[in-house]
């Protein structure tokens, strides 16, 4: 027992920072770098997804540097099953040196702490052995320590944050199409982007964009770079949109309108179409019900070159969905189910699948349906795009779509989870 507890003070107090320790054998032999910094450390951690109702851990692969902690769902430099499909990254949060680092030893818990921002930020990760757990501590320490100092991390300073909270993200949803003077706003110019410039890029809003590269060109339409150039980086404008969407105030479809969608979606395949048409005509406030189709316009538009981009309509939905319908991944929602299964967890991540495959259902019916869904009266689907129009036939979901439905969940986890993260 001394021993052990001499090791872990070693590890966790006392001196100088030490270096950062390498990759262990094995690990990331062809990454030593990522995002263009220097990886302090990589491997498994356990996160846990309870605001969307999961009570277990869930192993993912972590990877540290001095600016973010990333995580995806396999180590990310081992060989893909399926050959060039990238590795999504499923979340992460943004390091500034204000950050310090608790650890529950007798839990193997590992809590990140920052004081600073709008209301602080905690962040409770898992080691499998205590040994990670002090490795983990250690490189953290030393990752903060050499991190963007507080007050210029865009969002982390609460004096930096006002400006960019009024012009570009968190602005209420009624100004989320328009700036006050009419003109497009920020998230309007990026969907046009997308749909001119974006359609043909294999995985556009699926493949992640690095944080620091949507922080960055943020930041520059704050200090007055307000068009986009048809050479950026679609996958940066792609996150610029989620981060936007992600940082509304209040969800884009607000959790009685996900009820009543998820009560029509449920209506026999005659007489869905016309149930959706009512549920939003009759509960949608018309600043939620205008956002929610210029999404749906944009993502008609990169679904429509699926056979360029690899991004079919489930795929796009998969994407989407858990930005567009927050309450019902929150689990706001009450979703009828029969499971009879044991305890451990079970029942809430089988609840929580469901909510992810509803949420996929009801965007995947309002994108094949659109025209019938949204054609009549004030609901015209060319409020605010000429964007090509894409059909509603059926389609057969491919070994790839599969990929990225399967991803939906875990995005969704990690929208709850890390919410002041683009991924």
């Amino acid at each position: 027992m001394t021993n052990n507890k001499n090791t872990e003070s070693s590890k966790g107090d006392g001196g100088p920072p030490p270096p950062p320790p390498p990759p262990a054998p094995g690990q990331l032999e062809n990454m030593r770098f990522h995002g263009g910094n220097a990886i302090f450390k990589s491997g498994p951690l356990f996160i846990s997804s309870k605001g969307i109702g999961w009570t277990s851990w869930k192993k993912r692969w972590f990877i540290l540097t001095r600016t973010s902690l990333v995580f995806f769902r396999s180590d990310p430099s081992a060989i893909p099953q399926k050959g060039g499909e990238v590795n999504l990254t499923l979340g992460g949060i943004d390091l500034n040196n204000s950050g310090s680092v608790v650890v529950k030893a007798d839990k193997k818990l590992l809590t990140v702490l920052f004081p600073d921002g709008r209301d602080g930020r905690t962040f409770t990760l898992k080691a499998e052995t205590s040994e990670d757990l002090y490795e983990w501590k250690t490189a953290l320490e030393n990752a903060l320590a050499q991190a963007p100092s507080a007050s210029l991390v865009m969002g982390q300073n609460v004096k930096d944050k006002q400006p960019v909270k009024s012009l570009v993200v968190g602005r209420p949803i009624l100004l989320a199409l328009e700036d006050v003077d009419g003109s497009p706003s920020f998230l309007e110019k990026a969907l046009r982007f997308i749909e001119d410039h974006g359609t043909k890029v294999e995985g556009i809003l699926r493949q992640a964009a690095d944080v620091d590269d949507v922080e960055h060109r943020i930041k520059e339409y704050e200090q007055g770079k307000t068009e986009f150039s048809p050479k950026e980086d679609a996958h940066v404008i792609a996150d610029c949109v989620k981060y936007f969407l992600r940082e509304l105030p209040s969800s884009p479809v607000p959790a009685s309108c996900c009820n009543a969608l998820l009560e029509a979606c449920r209506t026999d395949r005659g007489s869905r179409v016309n149930a959706m048409r009512v549920a939003i005509c009759e509960t949608f406030p018309e600043p939620n019900r205008r956002l929610l189709q210029r999404i749906l316009l944009m993502m008609q538009t990169v679904a429509s070159h699926k056979d360029v981009n690899r991004m079919s309509t489930s795929a796009v939905a998969a994407c989407m969905a858990p930005l567009l319908l927050r309450p019902l991944l929150a689990g706001d929602c009450e979703i009828e189910s029969n499971f009879n299964v044991g305890g451990d967890g079970s029942i809430q991540l089988l609840k929580a699948a469901a909510a992810a495959n509803h949420a996929q259902a009801i965007v995947i019916t309002l994108l094949e349906e659109y025209e019938k869904i949204f054609s009549e009266g004030s609901m015209s689907p060319g409020l605010y795009s000429d964007s090509d129009e894409c059909g509603s036939e059926d389609e057969e979901v491919t070994d790839d779509d599969e990929s990225y439905v399967d991803d939906m969940d875990l995005y969704a986890e990690s929208v709850q989870l890390f919410g002041d993260v683009l991924l």
